[in-house]
C-alpha cells in the first residue's frame, strides 16, 4: 500500500488517533479569578487520575482541573495499558536498590489491574480486556536474550514465560518470528474513552473542569492563565515536561474475522516485537501499529520512526496479510524518553507527577501517588523511587 496520497494525515503532528471525539465540544474556559482546594493544571490521564483519587480520598475538597486545550482528548497512545516502562526492574534496582525495584514492580503491575477495576466501577466503555503482552523475537540472538530476561524477571516479582515458535504461533503469527515471551500484566483498551470516562467522573463527584485555558504562570499557592488567576491550597502540575520526542503510529479500518485468523491477537493481547514495533488489536478490529524503543533495550528509536511508510513497510514484512488493509488513521505519538519512569513530586505547597511518557497504567500510578502525597497518606507508593519530598 502506498502512503503518499494520505502524506498530510500522516506527517502532521495534529492530527488525530482513532481514540478522539471530534464531534465533542470542549467545555468553557475558565470565567475569571477563582480559588479552590486543589488546582490540577493539564487534564490528561495523569491529571484525571489524581483528581479521581483525590475526590475518592475526600469527597468534600474543591478540585479544578485547566487544561489548554480539550480535556480527555490529549491521548494519542496506541492503546496498550502495560506494566513495562522505559527502566526495567534491573536498571531500578541499580539506581535505587533492590527493594525499590520489587515495590516499583508490583505498584505498575497493580496499576494495570487498577485501570481495568475503575473503568468496571465507574462504567466507562473503554474496550479495556486483559491478554497480557508478548515480547516477540526476529532471531535466535533476540530470542536467547528474551529468555535471559523472562529467568531474571522473577527476581521482580514478574510473572514471564518463554513461548517456542509453536507456542507463540498460538498468539500470533508473524513471518520471521523465531519464539517470544507472556506476561500477563498488560490489557489493550480505548485511551480516548478512558481519559473522557474519568472526566465524567470527577465532574460526577463535584470537580470543576476547565478547556482551552493556558497557564501563564505557576507559583506554590497560584496560576496565572490567560482567563484569570486561580488561588489554591495546593497547586498540581500534570503537564508533560521537556521535548517531546514522538514515533509514527498507524491504525487500520476494522479487519474482517478471516484476516485476523491470520494474524492471531484473538485474546486481546499486546504485542511488542524486539525491533520496536507494537500492535494492538482495538475492540473495534482496527489493528493499531506504533514505534517504541526495541523491547527488552533502552536505546533510541531510530530517526526513520517518524516516518508512518516506514512503519507500515515494517508491518507488513512482519505482517504480509495487511499490505491491503485500508489505513484510517496515522499520527505521531509522545515517546518515553529511554530509562523513563513516573515522576512524582510535593514541595511545600507545589506538587507535580508526569507518567514519563510511558503509557496508561504509568499514568494510574502517577496521578494515584500524587493524591496520596496530597492528601497525607502513607503508603509503598509514597515510597516508590519516582516520589520526591521537599
Amino acid at each position: 500500500m502506498d502512503l503518499r496520497a494520505l502524506r498530510r494525515p500522516i506527517d502532521s503532528p495534529d492530527d488525530p488517533a482513532p481514540w478522539a471525539d471530534e464531534s465533542a465540544a470542549p467545555r468553557p474556559a475558565l470565567d475569571g479569578d477563582t480559588t479552590c482546594d486543589v488546582l490540577v493544571v493539564g487534564a490528561g490521564l495523569t491529571g484525571l487520575w489524581a483528581a479521581y483519587y483525590l475526590l475518592e480520598a475526600d469527597p468534600a475538597l474543591d478540585v479544578l482541573l485547566v487544561e489548554s486545550g480539550a480535556s480527555g482528548q490529549d491521548e494519542r497512545g496506541i492503546g496498550a495499558c502495560s506494566a513495562r516502562v522505559g527502566l526495567d526492574a534491573d536498571g531500578i534496582a541499580e539506581r535505587y536498590g533492590e527493594a525499590a525495584a520489587r515495590d516499583a514492580r508490583a505498584a505498575l503491575r497493580d496499576a494495570v489491574v487498577e485501570v481495568g477495576g475503575v473503568a468496571a466501577v465507574e462504567e466507562v466503555e473503554c474496550g479495556f480486556r486483559f491478554g497480557g503482552e508478548l515480547v516477540v523475537a526476529g532471531d535466535d540472538h533476540a530470542f536467547a536474550r528474551l529468555a535471559r530476561q523472562a529467568a531474571a524477571a522473577t527476581r521482580w516479582g514478574d510473572e514471564t514465560h518463554v513461548l517456542g515458535g509453536a507456542a507463540l504461533a498460538e498468539h500470533v503469527r508473524l513471518e520471521g518470528a523465531v519464539g517470544g515471551t507472556w506476561s500477563p500484566e498488560a490489557a489493550r483498551l480505548d485511551p480516548g474513552a478512558l481519559a473522557r470516562g474519568l472526566r465524567d467522573a470527577v465532574l460526577s463527584r463535584g470537580a470543576r473542569v476547565v478547556d482551552r485555558t493556558d497557564v501563564a504562570r505557576l507559583s506554590a499557592g497560584a496560576a496565572v492563565t490567560t482567563h484569570g488567576t486561580v488561588r489554591a491550597a495546593t497547586v498540581v502540575d500534570t503537564r508533560p515536561h521537556g521535548t517531546r520526542r514522538t514515533a509514527a503510529a498507524l491504525a487500520t479500518a476494522p479487519l474482517p474475522e478471516a484476516v485476523w485468523e491470520q494474524v492471531g491477537l484473538a485474546r486481546g493481547e499486546v504485542l511488542a516485537h524486539t525491533d520496536g514495533l507494537r500492535v494492538v488489536r482495538e475492540a473495534s478490529g482496527r489493528l493499531v501499529a506504533g514505534r517504541a524503543p526495541a523491547a527488552g533495550r533502552t536505546r533510541p528509536v531510530r530517526a526513520a520512526a517518524r516516518s508512518s511508510d516506514a512503519l507500515h513497510a515494517d508491518l507488513v514484512t512482519l505482517v504480509p496479510v495487511l499490505a491491503d488493509a485500508p489505513v484510517t488513521h496515522a499520527w505521531q505519538r509522545p515517546l518515553a524518553e529511554p530509562g523513563a519512569l513516573p515522576s512524582v513530586g510535593l514541595v511545600d505547597d507545589h506538587a507535580w507527577a508526569r507518567s514519563g511518557g510511558t503509557g496508561p497504567a504509568a499514568a494510574n500510578v502517577a496521578g494515584r501517588t500524587l493524591a496520596e502525597l496530597v492528601t497525607g497518606t502513607q503508603s509503598a507508593l509514597t515510597r516508590a523511587p519516582w516520589v520526591r519530598r521537599g
